[in-house]
């Protein structure tokens, strides 16, 4: 039988001949199951992902291996991939179905939270700036126009709109009776307020520790009728430098001690007689210890804060408050206290440690609470 001949003119052996387009054919075929397969893949997921664009599951990707599905992405609930796996699965053609999906809560545009930048007016005897953020222009007008009519002219070019703040309304007021007040007291300082901190600063340079002491308690009185925070960084001529926090923590954690630990809700009170400003022997016992304390660290200056719980008229209430913070003032500098180290201000009602419901949670809302000061 005649056969073909080889590159040097040598007969092939038929066998040989027949293997190698066996060994060809194979390759075709094989080529076509894969380029085949390839083309189904594509196929299903093209389909699958048409399918779930049209039941409004938009965002997710699919890969297909042979007939098995892989689903991920993001979706808003851990509902949605039950339903995604379950949906996957019933299309002709799938074998299995997995996700590899996360649970993500698209959130209300209207509650996502736009962070302000502070407030802050500062002023050097005849020159007053203000810089920040507030919600509108017509709030803007409002600061500036009554910034104006205290300080004269005033650069405002640096106070802008920002949309989605929050509004001014719960602390302008105070923010502008403050700055007012300060600029009384001083011919250079500066004032800001931070709405999302709620938190109010000061800051300004006073002759002697009296005038110091005397404009840190007009500030603190100002600041007490709203919900913020004060941080006061006046000082005076030839002041020490302020108290290291080690120390001034270390005083707070001796007064917490005598009250009875860091829990106020469980510590022992300043007593009163009720409805009173008077202080109880018991009372007067538990400020012995507390001057023991105080002793101690002569150097840093504390604030002695009042309050009461919910029962009577706020105004009752916050009078009250200021009344006993004082009558404490009184005791502690009967014994041998400079005034001029502590601040005095009454919370009435509007800090409770617990709720009111109860004569017990009561009784502990009716307290003094003693707070050591970086300040000098």
């Amino acid at each position: 039988m005649p056969g073909q001949a080889d590159d040097h003119g040598r007969p092939m052996d038929g066998v040989v001949f027949a293997m190698m387009s066996l060994i060809g054919l194979m390759a075709l075929i094989i080529l076509g199951v894969i380029f085949g397969t390839r083309s189904i893949e594509r196929g299903l997921q093209e389909n699958i992902e048409e399918r779930l664009r049209a039941t409004n599951l938009t965002g997710l990707e699919v890969q297909v291996e042979g007939r098995d599905v892989l689903v991920f992405g993001d979706v808003p609930s851990e509902e949605e991939i039950r339903d995604v796996i379950a949906y996957v699965e019933s299309l002709e053609g799938v074998v299995s179905a997995e996700t590899n999906m996360r649970v993500v809560i698209p959130r209300d545009p209207s509650e996502i939270e736009i962070l302000s930048d502070p407030i802050i007016v500062t002023w050097d005897r005849s020159t007053a700036t203000v810089v920040g953020t507030a919600s509108d222009r017509e709030n803007i007008d409002a600061i500036v126009g009554s910034l104006e009519s205290k300080f004269g002219a005033i650069d405002a070019t640096g106070l802008t709109v920002r949309e989605g703040v929050a509004s001014e309304r719960d602390w302008l007021s105070s923010f502008l009776q403050l700055t007012a007040r300060m600029y009384d007291l001083t011919p250079a300082g500066s004032v800001l307020v931070n709405p999302d901190e709620n938190l109010f600063q000061v800051q300004s340079e006073f002759e002697t520790r009296q005038e110091r002491s005397a404009a840190r308690q007009e500030v603190q009185d100002i600041v007490s009728a709203t919900t913020f925070d004060l941080i006061s960084a006046l000082t005076y001529e030839d002041a020490p430098p302020p108290p290291k926090e080690d120390v001034v923590a270390e005083l707070q954690e001796s007064i917490n001690e005598v009250i009875g630990g860091d829990d106020l809700i469980d510590g022992k009170i300043v007593e009163f007689e009720t409805d009173s400003d008077v202080i109880t022997p018991v009372g007067q016992a538990l400020l012995d210890e507390i001057l023991v304390a105080l002793r101690q660290f002569p150097e840093i200056s504390m604030e002695i804060a009042g309050h009461t719980d919910d029962l009577g008229p706020d105004d009752y209430n916050l009078d009250l408050s200021r009344r006993r913070a004082e009558a404490v003032l009184a005791y502690v500098v009967e014994n041998g206290e400079p005034p001029d180290r502590f601040v005095v201000i009454g919370y009435g009602e509007t800090r409770p440690l617990v709720d009111n419901i109860t004569a017990e949670n009561r009784a502990r809302n009716r307290r003094i609470e003693f707070k050591a000061l970086l300040e000098g």
